[in-house]
């Protein structure tokens, strides 16, 4: 028979599985729109073209990672295991 906590256990598994999960496709795709970047900045054909990739590449870095990495999904997984470390504590 599985107990409240064991279930919870997998719960709080399973969450902070997929926050970590989520954050490495955002940081894989990121990396994915640097390399397109950087393919366009060496095929630049002017400094103001080049200029422009990198204002694009500082914008993608600036607006779209941090945002999309799901920072709150993280912080509440590790809450979810701190709770259930409080718990753990204070039954034995």
């Amino acid at each position: 028979m599985t107990t409240l906590t064991e279930i919870e256990a997998q719960y709080n598994d399973q969450n902070a599985l997929d926050a970590l999960i989520t954050a490495r496709k955002t940081l894989k795709s990121a990396m994915c729109e640097l390399d397109r970047y950087i393919s366009r900045l060496e095929g630049g054909a002017s400094p103001a073209d080049k200029a422009s990739v990198m204002n694009w590449a500082l914008n993608h870095l600036a607006c779209n990672i941090i945002p999309n990495l799901r920072l709150d999904l993280i912080a509440n997984a590790q809450a979810q295991y701190t709770r259930a470390a409080q718990i753990e504590r204070s039954a034995a």
